[in-house]
């Protein structure tokens, strides 16, 4: 017969036994549910830098150099396609041509074309890729850091706008022809922001949640920071020569979003005590006298937001209303005053969070 204080004392020790299993099994399933990775890559392209963020909750197995490869990859035929300083890129090869013949390009130029004639018509103008040689006469390029620098006469201006003009342009299906054999087109004030959205989409495509891509400032984002925030992205103010982040304007959060903005406070010289800006108008050849200093677009991707900030330089204050008339896109552009300060002023659903 077994004594009644030993079963207790087994059935003690049985039930002992459960529970540190249990909590051994606790232990065990908290120690596989892993933190998230932080992805940093960097990198080179497109004349700038690129910067690139991934919060993987999934912890993906994958290389960060095998990443950096593939992200290199699609900047590379992004340039093979879009970059005049490579000479035999379609864009430099149609640029060579002396006829008005179809040229055939690629899906991805064709979609780039496309939205940038679509934003010319939109903004009247002025967004337009054919404005390369007017920028080229006003010497933006290594011309204005020569001493003997002069800008250019009003004849040599009216000459060149003569080859100036997106409707000189027509887009076929994957082609595109010269109206005007003289035209050349220049996509830097869009193959940027395009370029973010490409590795943007590279990203999501290989099952990434939480990214955020950077290219020369242009920015789009999707999903959460490290923090388990919305991305928090600063606009810097327009101070002349002024290092990147060194101060801001404002600070936004985007969602799903793309932020682009284009200044005159980084490229730009002056001459006889004035300020010219690398901000050209296409209509009339000469540089933007409007008092806007910067402008910042937000945008369901990034080249969207870099052609129309781009074109908010040129239009000035007007711009804003024709955003508010654009479901999706945002604006705010900052106004250089007279005591050097500044002002800004934001379309209607431009919000600060």
């Amino acid at each position: 017969m077994i004594n009644s204080d030993k079963q207790i004392n087994f059935t003690f020790i049985k039930k002992a036994q459960l529970w540190l299993g249990f909590f051994v099994l606790i232990i065990l399933l908290s120690g596989c549910q892993k933190s998230p990775q932080t992805i940093s890559i960097t990198g080179n392209t497109m004349g700038t830098t690129y910067s690139i963020k991934i919060i993987d909750n999934l912890r993906h197995e994958i290389d960060s150099e095998e990443l950096k490869s593939k992200i290199d990859s699609v900047l590379q035929n992004v340039n093979q396609q879009m970059s005049t300083y490579i000479p035999d890129s379609e864009i430099s090869r149609f640029n060579q041509l002396t006829s008005s013949d179809w040229f055939p390009i690629s899906n991805d130029f064709y979609d780039v074309i496309i939205q940038a004639q679509e934003i010319s018509q939109l903004t009247g103008g002025a967004f337009d890729i054919t404005v390369g040689p007017i920028m080229e006469v006003w010497g933006f390029g290594d011309d204005i850091y020569k001493n003997n620098w002069q800008p250019p006469s009003k004849l040599e201006i009216e000459k060149v706008l003569k080859s100036i003009g997106f409707n000189n342009i027509s887009v076929g299906k994957n082609a595109i022809k010269k109206i005007n054999p003289d035209i050349n087109i220049d996509l830097n004030a869009i193959a940027k922001g395009y370029g973010v959205d490409v590795v943007f989409g590279l990203l999501q495509g290989l099952g990434y949640e939480n990214i955020l891509v950077e290219i020369g400032g242009e920015v789009r984002c999707i999903g959460l920071n490290k923090d388990g925030e919305p991305w928090r992205i600063g606009i810097d103010k327009p101070i002349l020569g002024i290092m990147p982040g060194t101060e801001l304007q404002a600070v936004i959060s985007l969602d799903n979003q793309a932020l682009a903005t284009s200044g005159d406070y980084r490229n730009y010289f002056e001459y006889d005590g004035e300020l010219f800006s690398h901000m050209i108008n296409p209509l009339t050849g000469y540089p933007t006298h409007n008092s806007v200093a910067s402008a910042s677009v937000i945008a369901p991707n990034c080249m969207t937001a870099d052609a129309i900030a781009t074109a908010l330089m040129i239009m000035g204050k007007d711009g804003l209303t024709l955003i508010n008339t654009i479901d999706s896109i945002e604006a705010m552009i900052i106004i250089r005053t007279d005591n050097n300060a500044f002002k800004s002023l934001e379309s209607k659903g431009w919000v600060v969070k």
